[in-house]
């Protein structure tokens, strides 16, 4: 049951629109999938869609879709799509991302919006922090899935960042902790969680992070921030309290999101700026709540320059397996591929693609390489959606095959990597990851 308070504050939000808003509590939630861009157009998916789909409008990559098992799909194995509501695609589609930029994602984890970001810059660098380190390891699990190569996630504090990375992004995500209003349709947690008080707890930490972000973003640099609440303290109050001190520009968004959305809330309390700023409906479009607003810097961004040198660091170990230069290094007995930041001192998930370790000098793929560049390896058994064996490999099982050859190899499933198999004489033995594999 919805609390009392909740709903006479929404009442004072939506007027005339509220009845519309309270009687989405009793529709069925939205499913909707992301195309993974980064390793498969969406035309090459379309091609190969075993889902009934339909287009969302303001997303050129995202489809509602009508099933609701989508996990253990092998598709969602390979990293050819992401499960995200169709709302919290809308914050990055705000803002028309340079591909050379450099970006923070400062609260990213499970890691919807960075993957999605992450597709966007395909000569650029995303730096993915969570706070929370079980967290983290998600947000990593999620990374790794989509075989991103361009992504660095940590496990630091906004301050920590702060003081290692001044004026240093192009454009900053703070998609911020919050009272989690418009999770309510689908998650009776989050009622029963809510009160006035978590809505003054959590803007003291957004306050933080917005003034943190500030420090890191370029003169010319965007900020985007979204919650999932309609709470106005989170949101329009939010940023137009952060303004009053921080020369910032209000940004208009596509005009295809603004069909989609209802205009920021603005009274004499907000900057009328904020009437920019868009607010996600259930009653306006299928999906769950969303704020975001994009803010603009004072002054003209400058143009990123990347260093980056082959190596063949690596390739003594992995070059009967694999024939790609990689640039690589090495950290204690792990090795990575080499992306051109500075990571001294701060909490490191992930420096980039975790390539392999040294176990008595043998070198052990990791499941990362597979999902990076498995397709450059030079044997493969690419085995069609409806294979048993595919089924079997993912439940861990070994599966045969006279016609590939002794050594590490790859599963593809319709061409695209999956995991790693070991073959001798006709049997693969399972290299597939044992936390990643179905249950029996």
């Amino acid at each position: 049951m919805l609390p009392n308070e909740f709903k006479e504050r929404m009442k004072l939000l939506l007027k005339d629109e509220y009845q519309l808003f309270l009687d989405t509590f009793n529709e069925s939630n939205v499913k909707s999938i992301r195309v993974n861009t980064n390793k498969i157009s969406v035309l090459e998916f379309l091609k190969l869609n075993p889902f009934k789909l339909t287009s969302i409008p303001y997303a050129k990559d995202g489809f509602y879709v009508e099933e609701t098992s989508l996990g253990n799909h092998p598709y969602h194995h390979a990293g050819l799509f992401y499960v995200q509501d169709p709302a919290a695609m809308m914050p990055v589609n705000c803002l028309e991302i340079n591909p050379n930029w450099i970006v923070l994602d400062l609260c990213a984890s499970p890691g919807g919006k960075s993957t999605q970001i992450a597709s966007k810059l395909t000569s650029g660098i995303l730096v993915s922090n969570e706070i929370n380190y079980n967290r983290s390891k998600i947000l990593f699990s999620n990374v790794e899935r989509m075989g991103l190569t361009n992504t660095i996630v940590l496990n630091n504090d906004s301050y920590t960042l702060r003081e290692k990375f001044k004026s240093k992004f192009d454009a900053i995500f703070v998609d911020a902790p919050c009272s989690g209003e418009g999770m309510f349709r689908k998650d009776s947690a989050a009622i029963k969680e809510w009160s006035l008080k978590k809505i003054e707890e959590c803007v003291l930490k957004q306050n933080e992070l917005l003034k943190n972000a500030d420090l890191m973003l370029k003169e010319g640099g965007f900020l985007v921030y979204s919650t999932c609440t309609y709470s106005l303290e989170e949101n329009e109050l939010m940023v137009s309290n952060f303004l009053k001190s921080h020369d910032y520009e209000v940004i208009e968004v596509p005009e295809i999101i603004k069909k989609y959305t209802n205009s920021g809330y603005v009274d004499e309390r907000v900057n009328p700026e904020l009437v920019k700023a868009r607010r996600f409906y259930p009653h306006i479009a299928p999906g769950e709540g969303q704020f975001c607003c994009v803010l603009k810097k004072k002054g003209n961004l400058t143009k990123n320059t990347f260093e980056i040198k082959t190596t063949n660091l690596i390739d003594k170990y992995i070059s009967n397996d694999i024939e790609i230069k990689i640039n690589a290094y090495q950290y204690q007995n792990k090795f990575y591929n080499k992306i051109d930041f500075n990571l001294e001192g701060l909490n490191i998930i992930s420096g980039g693609v975790q390539l392999g370790e040294l176990i008595n000098n043998r070198f052990i793929y990791h499941h990362n390489f597979v999902t990076a560049y498995g397709l450059n390896f030079n044997n493969k058994l690419n085995l069609e959606l409806n294979d048993p064996r595919l089924n079997k490999y993912l439940h861990g099982e070994e599966i045969k095959d006279e016609n590939v050859s002794n050594g590490y190899g790859v599963i593809l499933v319709d061409n695209y990597p999956l995991g790693l198999f070991k073959a001798s004489n006709g049997t693969l033995k399972n290299h597939y990851p044992k936390g990643l594999r179905l249950v029996k």
